[in-house]
């Protein structure tokens, strides 16, 4: 149903939104996507080795036109396809072959100067994967069978980026507030979501013919196109932009036969209720995955939901691991004669909670309760801790100090104490930590004070022993 995420990197394909932003079309297959090509001859390159022969590897002479170029393509696509059998390295030559000699400019430079000038000329390599170019071997491949009509083997790189299958919708994400209680018992909650749906209205065809879209006659159902902008010599800036006639989904509805409900897109976004089943022990600020709860569009694989988890402070009891941590001041009497009290788990019971009369607390004690803290992973629980801070009495009577010197004996003096030379100590309210934390300012500006004054004394007095050792 869901898991636990740790990785906001996620492969999902967006198709909502006017601009593919960086990142996204990285996802897509074009790692370089929004970057300027800066420098026509740049040090990056997707192949060792020198000049390729591209009309060898596609099978052509030189003399080929566009029409024989794009069949020996196809031809040579197929064959060197890693699914069909074919090789990596010879199917991503094969999409450099005809990325450069499909493009008349880039085809005169290779004429002129060889493979190594037509890559380097603002328009990078292949690379297997994406490499120092802007499209991969995929991307070239899924676009030009796409592109020219074909169905069945051609149609399994939709997506582009050498994926396979449809797409998917990019995840939802939200954010969930629980308290410590819902975390220990595990709970139902309901969250709101905007999520895209089909068009009820057209069927998901975003036509009011309730037939698919014709192709996009802008990009030629790729979705996108590159623009090219010369900046000077040996300088071009490139970058690959969403179709704005279709909003990069290749298809595009005649104004005529658009859906008015959901204006050609064949889906709308829609506010709904989604019910997410928090498991007991999740921890806090980690993601919660629900598979599929993300949204539907036509033609892609369902979006997942990403629940973001906060848990709220608890009064009472502080998180710690699967460990729960509590807090307690203890009298005197209590530390040394046993302690008492009741306490209220997370999950509603009420339990006394005892100390034996032959067990001492310390100032600082702590006192264990096995098996009531958070749930783990493995189905055990943790343990529950109780902080104590010793509580001493303000004063003490007559008949209180009577009773301490005859249950404890009478605080001896000290032998080496000097007679009549005897100063009155004062008992602070505050503890050592207390202390320390009101002091740390004053301290600190003292020990930075008194620092200064001895590296301004330094030169001055060393001066004065250079000028005596000179007289």
């Amino acid at each position: 149903m869901f898991r636990f995420c740790c990785s906001s990197s996620r492969a999902a394909l967006p198709l909502f939104g006017s601009n593919l932003s960086s990142s996204v079309l990285k996802n897509r297959g074009f790692p370089e996507a929004g970057e300027k090509y800066s420098n026509a001859f740049s040090s990056i390159r997707a192949y060792s080795g020198g000049n390729k022969d591209y009309y060898k590897i596609l099978g052509v002479d030189k003399n080929a036109d566009a029409k024989t170029i794009k069949s020996a393509y196809r031809k040579r696509a197929l064959e060197t396809h890693p699914d069909q059998g074919g090789n990596k390295e010879a199917f991503a030559e094969v999409a450099e072959a005809y990325e450069t000699l499909s493009s008349p400019e880039k085809k005169q430079i290779y004429d002129q100067y060889g493979s190594e000038a037509a890559n380097q000329h603002g328009f990078g390599g292949m690379g297997g994967g994406g490499g120092a170019g802007h499209r991969s071997a995929e991307d070239i491949f899924a676009e030009f069978f796409r592109g020219s009509g074909m169905g069945g083997f051609g149609d399994m790189f939709g997506g582009g980026a050498g994926r396979r299958g449809p797409p998917t919708v990019e995840p939802q994400e939200v954010r969930m507030r629980l308290t410590l209680e819902d975390v220990y018992k595990g709970s139902v909650k309901t969250v709101r979501v905007n999520r895209p749906q089909v068009c009820t209205e057209c069927s998901g065809h975003g036509t009011k013919s309730k037939t698919a879209k014709p192709q996009c006659t802008q990009c030629k159902g790729s979705g996108q196109f590159v623009r090219q902008h010369r900046m000077g010599p040996g300088m071009v800036q490139q970058s690959i932009e969403q179709c704005p006639k279709c909003h990069g989904t290749g298809s595009s509805a005649k104004p005529e036969d658009q859906c008015p409900k959901c204006h050609g897109n064949g889906y709308k976004k829609v506010s709904q209720d989604v019910t997410i089943e928090i498991p007991a022990g999740v921890p806090s600020n980690v993601t919660l995955v629900v598979r599929g709860e993300g949204g539907m569009i036509p033609g892609a694989q369902p979006g997942d939901l990403h629940v973001h988890i906060e848990v709220s402070p608890h009064k009472t009891f502080q998180r710690r691991g699967d460990d729960l941590i509590v807090r307690r001041e203890v009298t005197l009497a209590e530390a040394l004669l046993g302690l008492k009290f009741s306490l209220k788990l997370l999950d509603g019971r009420t339990v006394n909670v005892e100390t034996t009369v032959d067990q001492i607390l310390k100032p600082d004690g702590v006192i264990k309760i096995s098996g009531e803290g958070m749930p783990g992973a493995s189905g055990s629980r943790g343990d529950v801790y109780i902080f104590t801070q010793l509580k001493m009495p303000a004063k003490l009577n007559d008949s209180q100090r009577e009773h301490i010197k005859k249950a404890f004996g009478v605080p001896h003096t000290d032998s080496n104490a000097s007679p009549g030379n005897t100063v009155k100590a004062k008992v602070m309210r505050e503890t050592q930590s207390q202390l320390e934390e009101q002091k740390r300012g004053v301290w600190e500006s003292s020990e930075e004070a008194h620092t200064g004054s001895r590296r301004s004394r330094g030169p001055r007095g060393g001066q004065q022993q250079a000028e005596c050792a000179t007289q």
